[in-house]
């Protein structure tokens, strides 16, 4: 099936069986009437579940979020409020209209770059029980930020207060409150991780992002998945396949079984280095110490250690199979059949839409989910 509005914000497919599928890249300024407009048309089709994928989508307009949000809860709920050391800056969001549906099953994806409005929508959708979050926990973008114009035609961003979904979760993950040596905001510490309940019940936590309620593996991004993308590694090789495999008449394409052993030789072509996390505090903490006598009893130790790291570096590009597969995929189904391309080859064969396929269509394990 081709997508409907492919060039818009909104593709969105009637897929095989009763599952209504809706695309959603940023929160623009008509994305909830596109939104809205494809919900209805599904329906219309005889959709009766409906997935909303807000995976790397990096968020937007507030009002948007909030639209989307009232599509599918009634007029008069909250959404989101924000809370500031101002009390002006203080203030409740709410659905202002009537819903399309509040009772059609809804599963929302998202991941890693799920950020602002996007936790907005599955925050909100989470803590009232109204659907499931399938996927990787998202960004953790929690601030409101207000623009103060300055002399000279400058400007200055000013953090005003921070979001709260319905539960009084925030969804901000990085503590700029308290932050390291270098000045570097931390990560919450589990320790100062907050419980608060949705309204049927279930728990959910402030660590940071929204948690999804069913995780998948391929959604989550790892430090060296991380690393490949950032070096265009990923990319290079995905071009260099379209150009050495032509196809030989349009919709022909299948990823061959043993892309990822390709993509391993590819890498042992390039000039790949990265760091994980561990490597570089363990760089930090070496390098504080300024004892010479110190310094000699635990370089030893200080090898070993990075000598371990390096062999967990090398387990961790099978242990990340999945998630890198599909990341090719994705770059190779773009070089082959552009965006459209990727959205029709990711309905077949992405294993965290099939999940949201598979949870939507079996009742009691989606009632179950809800707590319900």
């Amino acid at each position: 099936t081709r997508p409907h509005n492919a060039q818009k914000l909104v593709p969105y497919y009637h897929l095989k069986g009763t599952v209504g599928y809706i695309k959603l890249s940023e929160f623009g300024p008509t994305a909830a009437q596109e939104v809205g407009a494809a919900l209805q048309d599904l329906k219309s089709q005889g959709a009766q579940q409906i997935i909303l994928d807000l995976r790397n989508n990096p968020g937007g307009l507030l009002e948007e979020a909030i639209k989307i949000v009232n599509f599918f809860i009634p007029k008069g709920e909250e959404v989101v409020f924000t809370k500031s050391a101002i009390e002006k800056y203080n203030k409740t969001y709410m659905t202002q209209s009537d819903p399309i549906d509040t009772q059609i099953p809804l599963a929302i994806l998202i991941n890693a770059h799920s950020a602002s409005a996007s936790e907005i929508v599955s925050g909100s959708i989470q803590d009232l029980d109204r659907g499931v979050i399938i996927g990787a926990r998202s960004y953790g973008k929690g601030l409101v930020q207000r623009v103060l114009p300055l002399s000279y035609e400058t400007q200055m961003k000013l953090t005003i207060s921070r979001y709260y979904t319905p539960s009084g979760r925030g969804i901000q993950a990085l503590d700029y409150r308290h932050r390291d040596s270098k000045g570097e905001p931390r990560l919450k510490k589990e320790e100062g991780y907050r419980e608060f309940t949705t309204r049927n019940g279930r728990k959910v936590d402030d660590s940071g992002g929204i948690k999804p309620d069913i995780a998948t593996a391929s959604a989550a991004i790892s430090e060296l998945t991380q690393a490949l993308l950032n070096q265009n590694l990923i990319f290079n090789f995905a071009t260099q396949y379209f150009y050495k495999h032509p196809l030989s008449q349009e919709g022909d394409f299948e990823i061959p079984p043993h892309i990822f052993d390709q993509f391993k030789t590819y890498l042992k072509t390039q000039d790949f280095h990265y760091k994980t996390t561990l490597e570089k505090d363990i760089e930090k903490a070496f390098t504080k110490e300024t004892n010479p006598d110190l310094n000699q009893e635990v370089a030893s130790a200080h090898q070993q250690l990075l000598a371990q790291i390096q062999v967990f570096k090398e387990k961790e590009l099978h242990q990340s199979k999945a998630q890198i597969e599909q990341q090719l995929t994705a770059e190779i189904v773009k070089q082959y059949g552009y965006e459209e391309g990727l959205y029709a080859y990711n309905l077949k064969y992405d294993s965290t839409v099939k999940k949201a396929i598979e949870t939507l269509q079996d009742a009691p394990s989606y009632i179950h989910l809800l707590g319900k």
